[in-house]
């Protein structure tokens, strides 16, 4: 291969986009959708108690609304939140078994 032909690789599609479910993150989707099934059967069709079949019907709508205007508005916010959590809300400047060693 000669030094002036360039190497083109292809790209997947389907390895750079995000992964959906009807347009929400399939995380916070799947999570709305147990949260929404929890309020709905057993407390609802079971015990028939058909307010909390609506309740559940309309929370999973909103939620799906909600979850796709967060998603257009970014798809990685998510992750990123996820992320986010681990990280500590302060560190030191120098760890206390380290500024002992030196001094």
């Amino acid at each position: 291969m000669n030094e002036e032909q360039i190497r083109i690789s292809p790209v997947r599609k389907s390895l750079t986009r995000p992964q959906l479910m009807f347009g929400c993150d399939r995380v916070l989707f799947l999570l709305l959708l147990i949260v929404c099934m929890a309020l709905g059967l057993p407390g609802g069709f079971a015990s028939q108690n058909y307010f909390n079949v609506f309740l559940s019907v309309v929370i999973f709508f909103v939620g799906t609304h909600v979850l796709r205007n967060i998603t257009k508005f970014d798809s990685k916010a998510f992750p990123i939140f996820q992320r986010s959590v681990k990280y500590s809300d302060s560190y030191e400047a120098v760890p206390p078994a380290t500024y002992k060693d030196n001094y």
